[in-house]
């Protein structure tokens, strides 16, 4: 039981020999004679955003360097990693972190160098006693921007002033400048009409720009701390200077020793390899209608060797604006290509060398075959081993694990691709203090970045996996229109939208909306309006690349159901209570609480709580702007009640299918009908350019049999019987000596008519609707109606031969108007009915002709109580008159003039006459009566008397003709009672108009 207890007191006592070793030979070791010093706070000259007091500053003389790895690299963030002892192992580490700091590495010429940052990381590896070791990790500024992550847009800016808005929501700690050449070479880059940053880091973003444009960024030591440098051109001394310890004379090429007096090059090593011939760029211009590529060739000076590799990228769509700009992109990329192809490896000693440097070497053996001398340093991973008294050394390495195996575990997290010759720079730097191993190109050579696993992309951008909403804004960026001011977009159909995740009321640039059909003439036209929550998606999963594909409902229903917690009833929104209000003329429920856009239609139930709407109704619904009227095509899917309907607003005009029913938005209202509505408040035209049927006759229209659309065969035979009542009674009307008719006969001319030039217009008419058509060819069917074919067949459809309309009724056909019925045509109207017709005025009713007028009666047989023709005024008189022409009336049997009440008149301008078919004749003639007869003249009276002559003057009619000009009125006056005239008292008129003595009225015709 005793020896575990001496074990454990011999280990404490060798510990504790080893920290007296340790502080005692660290005790004689002074900063004069250190390679490498530590230095914390703000003495260092960097500008923090955070003050350093005095305990980070006694940090930093409490800490004293073993060793550093450190990685310095253009275009990346680079790290130095430092490991220090301390006598005190109760260092607050959270409080140095951010605070500023600086490695001092001593040259070979006494002097120092400092490479400033600030402390991201730091840990304690380990303690013994009052002893501990350290790690801290010295970044520059740019690590910050690894944490912060960002979603926003930018448009029609520039990538300089995106790059100095990024770094400038980091200062005081970012410090920043742009060289000489990058200013004009970015003068040829157009400004960026749509830049989007979606989640991404803001290194991540800036990284992603700079490569775009071909831009890189190193790292310079200044007075106030570390500034970047952002260039363009790696050429150029402005953008990438000399190295301090090569300045003027260059570095030698020669081996390291202890004994040198200045630092060396000791090893370098041409990398070679085969790449693209040529880069080829293309894109699409959407508005141009063109695609935009250019090719640059490899400038090598061996790159015609090569064998012919073209590197074909796509960046997207509209990525270039012209050929100019295709060209600069594809040559950015044959130029980073080509710098990666012609890489250079070293070793040295060099202590101050840094990426974004000029290297110059001397002596080197590759210099005899042509090769350059100056290097533009890309990367530097460096290592240095203080030179602390080797007891010290021994020491900690038993306490603490030896250097080596320390560094080689910390290479892994400062460095991700280790140079292949490391380990000799570790062993050299063990035996001289320091050692490094660079990634170079020759200093004629542009070298352009290229994105860490793009596998050498020109776009390496956040994908955008799925779809987005957002809402669309007006010009303003405000999401809800200002009156009828509804919709804002270009020519081209492109709306703005305004993203949820934006910072700012800053809308996206114009973003095309994807339509169901779109083509040269074709297409369905569906945009968006200000205030719509819309779905984007990104062509080709580009963040930078959005379009519209459809748009989304959002708020809370006025009828919904908001959540509640434990599932509490909400109060204030019973659905019965908001549902049930509705009726056929007038909506509930249909509001929206949070202030969105609800649906027209939503399901709730087949009850009146749930306005008889079981999820049938759905459609599409437009809206007027700035006020409530909308057009709208509804299906109803209610079982056994499907319904269309096309309606809009306007005048209230509408077409409805199927199950008629009184609907108000949501709500299904009671029955209307079966069948089809046409209707409006206003005028409507019902036009067919090449005919039109109308027809009650039911043709199959199922699944098992269709009839074909112009199947009339009901009209056709109606017509045919009109054909038939029309020859029948157009011979009856000849037989009896009158007017035959002219829709069998012809009117203009015999069996001719405007249908048809060789059928009357009956004929016609029939033949015209009897069209046959070829059901297999258009060109056919179209000769077949021009040839007027009536000729039924297989492979023959119904179809009219002439733009005519046909109107045919099964059970009959009622036509009705408040006012008038104008029938007119330019050749004949024929009203025709198998039984009886009857035209009943409650006026006047007129029957005109330009010709003829024929009334025919009895033509089969006679009336209902033996009546012929009847003519019968119930009040006032019948007037019959050949105005000019014979009166001629003829009857089979008895002719009876018989005056009721009154007298009959017989009179004539010149003579009467009245004969018997046996010779017998009495003639009224001037002023004489002439008596004739074969027989004998018999008078019976019961008075007979002879006086003096006489005579008796009649009005006769003036009947009008073109040939009067005045009509005189001529009367006498008896005045045997001696009377006076009573001219004052009497009147005239002439068809209706009283006249005066002397007035003038229209002509009679």
């Amino acid at each position: 039981m005793q020896e575990p207890s001496r074990g454990r007191d011999i280990g404490l006592t060798m510990a504790g020999e080893l920290f007296d070793e340790v502080r005692s030979a660290l005790a004689r070791f002074s900063s004069a004679t250190r390679l490498y010093a530590l230095e914390i706070g703000e003495k260092t000259g960097q500008t923090s955003g955070e003050t350093a007091g005095d305990d980070s500053a006694a940090f930093g003389d409490a800490l004293l360097v073993e060793a550093f790895l450190a990685d310095d690299i253009v275009q990346g963030v680079g790290a130095r990693d430092v490991i220090a002892v301390s006598t005190s192992a109760f260092i607050d580490l959270p409080s140095l972190l951010g605070q500023p700091a600086s490695l001092q590495v001593s040259l070979a010429d006494g002097t120092r160098a400092s490479f400033a940052g600030e402390i991201s990381e730091f840990a304690q590896l380990g303690s013994e006693g009052g002893l501990a070791r350290y790690r801290m990790r010295i970044s520059h500024w740019i690590w910050r921007l690894a944490h912060v992550r960002n979603s926003r847009v930018w448009q029609d800016t520039s990538v300089t002033d995106i790059v100095d808005a990024v770094f400038g929501a980091h200062a005081p700690a970012a410090r920043w400048r742009w060289s000489d050449e990058a200013m004009p070479f970015m003068d040829a880059a157009p400004p960026r009409s749509y830049c989007c940053q979606y989640r991404e880091t803001d290194l991540a973003f800036v990284e992603r720009l700079l490569a775009e444009e071909g831009l890189a960024w190193r790292f310079e030591q200044g007075e106030d701390g570390p500034s970047m440098v952002l260039f363009a051109d790696s050429t150029s001394t402005s953008g990438v200077p000399d190295d301090p310890s090569g300045a003027g004379t260059g570095v030698r090429f020669h081996g390291a020793h202890a004994r040198e007096q200045s630092d060396t090059v000791q090893a370098l090593a041409a990398m070679r390899s085969v790449g693209a011939s040529s880069s080829t760029t293309l894109s699409y211009d959407y508005k141009a209608k063109k695609a935009v590529a250019a090719t640059s060739p490899s400038w090598l000076s061996n790159g015609a060797k090569l064998p012919p590799l073209e590197s074909f990228d796509t960046p997207g769509q509209y990525a270039h604006a012209d050929g100019s700009q295709a060209q600069r992109w594809a040559d950015l990329q044959m130029q980073a290509r080509e710098a990666r192809s012609q890489l250079w490896r070293g070793r040295s000693t060099v202590r101050t060398l840094c990426a974004g440097t000029r290297l110059t070497v001397t002596g080197a053996p590759l210099q005899r075959l042509g090769e350059a001398a100056g290097y533009t340093i890309l990367r530097v991973v460096s290592v240095g081993v203080n030179n602390l008294p080797s007891k010290a050394t021994e020491a900690l390495a038993e306490l603490f694990g030896p250097i080596p195996e320390l560094l080689h575990d910390v290479l892994h997290e400062v460095a991700r691709d280790l140079p292949p010759d490391f380990d000799l720079a570790i062993e050299q730097a063990r035996k001289a203090g320091y050692a490094n191993c660079f990634e170079a190109v020759a200093s004629d050579v542009i070298w352009r970045p290229v994105l860490a696993g793009s596998d050498g992309r020109a776009h390496p951008k956040p994908t955008a996996f799925g779809a987005q909403t957002a809402i669309v804004v007006g010009p303003d960026g405000a999401d809800s229109p200002s009156g009828a001011e509804e919709l804002y977009c270009d020519a081209l159909g492109r709306v703005r939208i305004r993203y949820h995740w934006q910072d700012s009321g800053d809308a996206t640039c114009w973003v095309r909306v994807a339509q169901r059909l779109a083509g040269g003439g074709i297409g369905s036209q569906f945009l968006p309006r200000i205030g719509q929550e819309v779905v984007v998606q990104f062509i080709e999963n580009d963040i930078d690349r959005p379009i519209v594909v459809g748009a989304v409902y959002n708020g809370q229903g006025e009828g919904g159901i908001a959540p509640t917690p434990g599932g509490e009833p909400a109060t204030g929104n019973d659905g019965a209570t908001l549902f049930q209000p509705a009726h056929d003329h007038g909506i509930s429920a249909q509001g929206n609480l949070a202030g969105g856009n609800s649906p027209v239609w939503h399901g709730a139930s087949a009850d009146n709580a749930g306005h008889r709407n079981a999820t049938a109704q759905w459609g599409v619904r437009t809206k007027e702007f700035g006020g409530a009227g909308y057009n709208q095509l509804l299906f109803d899917d209610t079982d056994a009640q499907g319904r269309v309907q096309l309606r809009t607003t306007s005048a209230a005009s509408e077409l409805n299918l199927g199950h008629l029913i009184h609907s108000a938005d949501n709500y299904r209202g009671s029955l209307r009908g079966q069948g089809a509505e046409l209707r409006t408040d206003a005028y409507g035209a019902v036009r067919g350019g090449a005919g039109l049927l109308v027809s009650s006759y039911k043709v199959a229209h199922g699944a098992a049999s269709r009839d074909p659309a112009g199947d009339n065969a009901a009209g056709i035979a109606l017509l045919k019987q009109a054909v038939k009542l029309g020859e029948t009674f157009s011979q009856a009307a000849v037989t009896h000596e009158t007017v035959g008719l002219a829709s069998h006969l012809g009117a203009a001319k015999a069996s001719s008519s405007v249908l048809d030039e060789n059928a009357a217009p009956l004929q016609a008419m029939l033949t015209s609707v009897s069209g046959m058509v070829a059901a297999d060819s258009f060109d056919a069917a179209q000769g077949d109606a021009a040839a007027k074919n009536i000729s039924p067949g297989d492979g023959k459809l119904p179809h009219v031969a002439d733009a005519v309309v046909a109107i045919s009724a099964k059970a009959g056909l009622a036509v009705a108007a408040g006012q008038a019925v104008q029938l007119s045509n330019g050749e004949t109207v024929n009203l025709m009915s198998g039984q009886d017709a009857q035209f009943v005025t409650g006026g006047q009713m007129r029957v005109h002709s330009g010709q003829a007028i024929g009334v025919l009666a009895g033509a089969v047989k006679a009336g209902e109580g033996d009546a012929g023709l009847q003519v019968i005024a119930a009040k006032d008189a019948v007037d019959v008159q050949a105005q000019a022409d014979v009166l001629n009336v003829h009857a089979r049997d008895d002719v009876k003039v018989v005056s009721a009440n009154a007298h009959v008149d017989w009179a004539a301008a010149k003579r009467i006459s009245l004969s018997t078919a046996d010779g017998a004749n009495i003639t009224i003639e001037g002023g004489n009566i002439t008596v004739q007869c074969p027989g004998k003249i018999a008078v019976h009276a019961g008075k007979k008397s002879f006086v003096a002559a006489a005579s008796q003057d009649y009005m006769m009619p003036v009947l009008p003709s073109t040939k009067n000009t005045w009509t005189e009125l001529h009367a006498e006056y008896d005045d045997a009672w001696a009377t006076p005239w009573p001219l004052s008292d009497l009147q005239f008129d002439v068809a209706g108009t009283v006249i005066s003595k002397t007035a003038t009225v229209n002509r009679l015709k």
